[in-house]
């Protein structure tokens, strides 16, 4: 199973249910993401995962988001300490991270995952575990956290398609911008320097 996520130390107005937040202290991987600055054609800037109110709290309990098996030539362009992640959260509309992917994207990583069945279920064999039905799954770790935000505040960064979805794969640019309006105006120094470090500027 995957490691549990790190997580920066966050004011109390922008902190994650106990449930999801490590008590571990935040140290930003900074020589792996400048190791992986230049990516390789093909390779994602930043996607997109999805949740709702039922899965949130486990995308953070087990490190690891999720998408259903069409979106996996996506999910697999996915590279470790390079791919910036944001989860979206459809029942509130609301917009969190930032993360980056601590895993290359693959195939059932966890197969019990969003599955409502626990990793320390010891009842249930391997071979009963059918497989997640978000099988197109990266790990994660907690880059910067920021406040959620609503999707009319980030609407203008993201390509919508005929029928009002947006397109989950993200450019450097859109992760920018992403990070800017999450931060908000108050925040722009900050966001400025997230993306300076994260080598997304």
């Amino acid at each position: 199973p995957p490691a549990p996520c790190s997580s920066p130390a966050v004011s109390p107005a922008f902190a994650r249910p106990p449930s999801a937040v490590s008590p571990a202290g935040y140290r930003p991987a900074v020589g792996a993401v400048a190791a992986c600055a230049a990516a390789a054609p093909g390779v994602a800037a930043g996607v997109i995962f999805g949740c709702n109110d039922k899965t949130f709290d486990e995308c953070f309990e087990l490190c690891i988001v999720g998408l259903p098996n069409k979106y996996m030539p996506l999910v697999q362009s996915i590279r470790a300490g390079y791919t910036l992640l944001f989860l979206f959260n459809f029942s509130s509309r609301m917009l969190h991270g930032v993360y980056r992917a601590s895993s290359d994207g693959g195939h059932n990583l966890h197969p019990a995952a969003f599955t409502g069945q626990t990793r320390d279920d010891d009842s249930l064999l391997p071979e009963e575990i059918e497989g997640s039905p978000f099988p197109a799954q990266c790990c994660f770790e907690i880059a910067e956290e920021l406040p959620a935000c609503p999707e009319t505040e980030f609407r203008h960064v993201l390509e919508y398609t005929e029928r009002q979805r947006f397109r989950f794969k993200l450019s450097r640019w859109q992760c920018a911008d992403l990070i800017r309006a999450m931060a908000g105006p108050q925040g722009h120094l900050r966001a400025v320097a997230i993306v300076e470090r994260l080598r997304f500027a």
